[in-house]
């Protein structure tokens, strides 16, 4: 696995639910659901190196899943009008059939995942 990471993220937690973190941070049981909630969006990591995608969930034990960034044939990115304005999305990545190999919610800059994935695969470019 490569050490040099061209994309490293956990899931956004306020850009992803402005309003939800608003009324929880405004409440005093609030504070303590934001917690949870930080701890369970630090449990969960995507990565993408020059040859290798990386998904990790879990903070005690671990669950890994590691796919060639070659092997990748297409990014799906979903996005609603809020996750949009904040530049978060729903990512999933397919290598082969109909099942996406990795999928991840609220992800910072996905954009970002299909240009590094597009840019190593050329079956993801644009064709002209």
């Amino acid at each position: 696995m490569s050490d040099t990471w061209l994309y490293d993220e956990h899931p956004a937690m306020f850009r992803a639910h402005p309003l939800l973190f608003t009324l929880l941070l405004v409440s005093v049981v609030g504070i303590l659901a934001i917690g949870i909630w930080w701890v369970m969006h630090k449990g969960e990591r995507l990565a993408l190196s020059e040859r290798d995608v990386l998904l990790e969930r879990g903070l005690l034990s671990k669950q890994r899943t590691e796919v060639a960034l070659s092997s990748i044939r297409s990014v799906r990115i979903t996005q609603s009008l809020g996750q949009r304005i904040f530049g978060v999305g729903h990512v999933e990545l397919f290598s082969a059939g109909d099942i996406a190999e990795i999928a991840i919610k609220n992800m910072p800059r996905p954009d970002r995942i299909r240009a590094i994935a597009a840019s190593r695969n050329v079956d993801l470019l644009p064709q002209r």
